[in-house]
């Protein structure tokens, strides 16, 4: 029997997402849910980009509670507001995931990227989601492609080659020059076109831990019994050198168009553990920082041996090939969720997911 899957969300990641399930019969489709109301009505196949078909989209969030599914892929827009506040768009977030939850469906999540670390909000976000699906006897996951894979995943496996290891750091290179969601500005502190100054690097970074990007290294610490005296988060910020317009809006000279951002593990007075994004509105910005090809993801490892390990898109446009990344990532992980035993999980509590299955 196929697995009954309710697509939540069908953006930039989720169109993708949908795809891959409609054209796998290892899936059905059976519910829809869109933010926008031009989409709703709209079939499956619509808003996948395939051929008409499937089930017509909704925004009635209990006509979803209320049918029966065994799987949910949770992927709506990432919330500007905490999971941990009361009345923000994060908190309904939780809110819906958890009645989904206690529905009795298992839910596979990217719409909020620091549960990739189910405790990087603390104690009540993580009571609320385990509450719910031991009610209703469903497992709860986080992923994604980072966080969720190349900088926690990926990098433990990594790791398993070395010995003596005395430090790993993670990173990200990517260009957001043609990612076209508006809501990525404001739930990431509203960064592009901002002032470009120091004091709003250290809300950034304020930002970015309120956020639970540090989830990945506290897992990798976690998992490789490392115990920490800090976490902190360091950023820069790189301005435009012109005014330009990309699909999120328009940037101004002199105004946020890159930031580099590290989320450091500290053990006495090292870095241990380090988890780095750097991130450019335009491939243009900030030469002397880092990059990875057209866009990728680093592990360096310094231990005997010492290594570096790359993973780089082959695709023109790196930032969809993240996007379609992510979508594998999610569709691989429904099997191994549906499995797995009642409870909120990490990547550390499932077995390893692959593309089994999905072989062309």
């Amino acid at each position: 029997m196929p697995y009954r899957v309710i697509q939540w969300g069908t953006g930039n990641t989720g169109a993708h997402t949908l795809r891959f399930l409609l054209q796998d019969t290892a899936f059905d489709v059976v519910g829809v849910w869109v933010k926008r109301e031009q989409n709703v009505g709209r079939t499956a196949g619509e808003l996948a980009r395939l051929v008409t078909g499937g089930p017509r989209a909704t925004h009635d969030i209990d006509d979803l509670v209320a049918l029966d599914a065994d799987c949910v892929v949770y992927m709506a827009a990432e919330p500007s507001g905490s999971p941990k506040e009361a009345g923000t768009d994060g908190w309904e977030s939780v809110d819906t995931m958890c009645r989904l939850l206690a529905s009795g469906k298992n839910v596979v999540a990217t719409g909020i990227s620091g549960l990739t670390n189910p405790r990087a909000f603390g104690d009540d976000v993580y009571e609320r989601l385990r509450l719910a699906a031991e009610s209703g006897g469903t497992t709860f996951f986080g992923t994604g492609i980072e966080p969720g894979f190349m900088c926690d995943a990926l990098a433990l496996s990594l790791s398993s080659i070395s010995r003596g290891i005395r430090s790993i750091r993670a990173q990200e290179c990517l260009s957001y020059a043609t990612y076209d969601q508006p809501n990525y500005h404001v739930s990431h502190g509203g960064i592009w076109g901002a002032p470009c100054d120091p004091s709003y690097g250290d809300a950034f970074a304020e930002h970015i831990l309120a956020a639970g990007m540090g989830g990945p290294v506290l897992l990798l610490a976690d998992a490789l019994g490392v115990t920490l005296d800090d976490l902190t988060a360091v950023v820069d910020l790189a301005a435009a050198d012109e005014d330009f317009e990309v699909p999120m809006g328009p940037i101004g000279k002199g105004t946020v168009a890159g930031y580099r951002f590290e989320l450091l593990g500290i053990v006495g007075a090292e870095t241990r553990i380090a988890v780095e994004h750097i991130t450019r509105i335009h491939r243009d910005v900030a030469p002397q920082w880092p990059s990875i090809g057209s866009g990728g993801f680093r592990v360096m490892v310094e231990g005997t041996p010492s290594f570096t390990a790359e993973v780089i898109f082959d695709e023109d446009d790196p930032t969809t090939a993240g996007c379609v990344a992510t979508a594998a990532r999610v569709v691989n992980s429904i099997p191994i969720v549906c499995a797995a035993p009642s409870g909120v999980c990490s990547f550390l509590d499932l077995p390893t997911i692959s593309a089994a299955g999905s072989f062309a």
